[in-house]
């Protein structure tokens, strides 16, 4: 893949655009930045411009993503926390705003109906097996182990339940 040669201007004009669309966060301005071939001196700059300008915002890049990957794609705190870090926020920014996330929405519901719903589509009859394939899935998604196997359970006793 050959990089375009943007000039600063250019690139810091383009960058708002692309700022002004979805939030956006250090590391991607500067994955965009490097795309374009633009100097590391220049990309602090137009880093710090797109930041003092309000374009560019952490703690309100962290909140919505946070609530962006929950509610659409199901995810857990484990994966969400991981992709945070990947993108380079500092723990310290990232677990207050999971907390105050996670306090107002009923996590281990949505665990229960992913896994409710996983349990549906699993063909082996295995209850050992099953229980292995759904707690696996919880873990892949970004649920804590102890909640996944909580919700486990909850599913058995439930499906014992029904059939006595």
């Amino acid at each position: 893949m050959t990089k375009r040669k943007l000039s600063s201007e250019q690139a810091l004009e383009k960058l708002m655009s692309y700022c002004s669309k979805m939030e956006r966060c250090r590391f991607d301005v500067r994955k965009k930045l490097y795309n374009w071939d633009v100097d590391s001196q220049k990309t602090d700059a137009i880093i710090n411009k797109l930041v003092s300008l309000g374009f560019v915002n952490d703690q309100r890049y962290i909140e919505s993503y946070i609530r962006g990957k929950f509610y659409y794609n199901k995810w857990g705190r484990v994966k969400i926390r991981y992709n945070l870090k990947l993108k380079g926020f500092e723990e310290a920014d990232i677990i207050p705003a999971l907390d105050l996330f996670f306090d107002g929405v009923d996590y281990e519901a949505m665990i229960l109906e992913q896994l409710i719903r996983k349990n549906k589509s699993i063909t082996v009859e295995d209850e050992y097996l099953r229980k292995t394939k759904l707690i696996q899935f919880g873990q892949s998604r970004g649920y804590e182990t102890e909640l996944s196997l909580a919700c486990v359970d909850t599913i058995f006793e439930n499906l014992s339940q029904q059939e006595d």
